[in-house]
């Protein structure tokens, strides 16, 4: 087996342990988890390039030092895979298996919408309150019952792509070196990619940058969705119907694409007015159903995120099993 093949292989054997890995753990401890390291990195070098005259430029400049510093790590993996025996093709393998399985959120999703929907259905709004607050940007202290649920599931539907697909496309065409970089990105628009007086100019490119990764997996995403919806039983039809139709009423690129999918599917109208930082946004509505929400919605988003997220699991499973028979073939 060559080099590349074997590569393939020990990535394959890492992608299976880390998904596992998140299926039954959720997200590993803070003080452990690479995407907190990065975020720390981030945190102590932006006064340093917030400095910068031109703000966009040392927005640029700030993120490609950052993803410079990432690469240079995994490089370094990736060279004692190439120079190493099977022991140091041991390790690798574990390492890559904790990458994947810190850059991968189901299980972790489910369980804090969960906890939003555990609150609503004991008629404790503040709970939920403070619950949603974890997975959203937005402000939540003046939400109603009805908000509370679209915000949840709008939350669900774009972290299936954030949280999920994306990790899993990067890891299966680039390996470690591919979800490093999408998570170093994911963080930074995370951080500083807001469309507030601070980052207008400073967090454009990361932002940008991150619209851009996820581009093909937000796409991608109405198909596992799709499949999901027919097997869980919801109208396929209207997945599609609202997905065809409302998939560009956002002003991200991406966003739309799955939260179209979901309101589709879950026969919901999300989007609405929304407010951010004290400041009222008027966003564009997705879906056209004219039912009131109900706290079961969330838990029928929940299986919709999860039954797409084993989905893409086995797609991209079987890709890298694909991949290695041929290899042995």
């Amino acid at each position: 087996m060559d080099l590349i093949c074997e590569l393939v292989y020990f990535n394959g054997i890492a992608f299976f342990v880390g998904v596992v890995l998140d299926f039954v753990f959720g997200e590993p401890p803070v003080a452990f988890h690479p995407v907190v390291w990065i975020g720390r990195l981030i945190s102590r070098f932006e006064g340093y390039f917030y400095r910068f005259e031109n703000r966009l430029l040392g927005g640029v400049l700030f993120v490609f030092s950052v993803l410079g510093v990432v690469v240079l790590v995994v490089c370094v993996f990736l060279y004692v895979f190439a120079v190493s025996g099977f022991f140091g093709k041991l390790i690798y393998s574990i390492v890559a298996s904790y990458l994947v399985f810190s850059s991968i959120s189901i299980r972790s999703l489910s369980q804090h919408a969960k906890r939003v929907l555990d609150a609503l259905e004991e008629a404790d709004l503040d709970r939920a309150k403070k619950h949603l607050f974890l997975i959203v940007s937005r402000d939540t202290h003046d939400m109603r019952q009805d908000k509370i649920i679209t915000s949840t599931v709008e939350s669900v539907s774009e972290n299936f792509v954030d949280g999920v697909l994306s990790p899993m496309v990067y890891y299966a065409a680039f390996g470690i070196l591919g979800v490093a970089f999408f998570k170093t990105i994911s963080t930074f628009d995370s951080m500083i990619g807001y469309k507030n007086e601070r980052y207008e100019f400073f967090g454009r490119f990361a932002a940008r940058f991150d619209d851009l990764l996820n581009f093909i997996p937000a796409r991608l995403s109405v198909v596992f969705i799709g499949v999901a919806s027919l097997i869980l039983g919801f109208n396929f039809f209207d997945t599609m119907r609202v997905f065809a139709r409302f998939r560009k009423a956002h002003s991200s690129p991406n966003s739309a694409h799955p939260m179209s999918a979901f309101a589709g599917a879950l026969d919901l109208r999300l989007g609405g007015k929304t407010s951010y930082s004290g400041v009222m946004v008027d966003k564009p509505y997705i879906g056209d159903s004219k039912r009131i929400p109900k706290a079961n919605d969330i838990k029928r988003a929940i299986h919709l995120f999860e039954v797409s997220s084993y989905l893409a699991f086995m797609f991209f499973g079987f890709v890298f099993v694909k991949i290695v028979v041929g290899c042995l073939g």
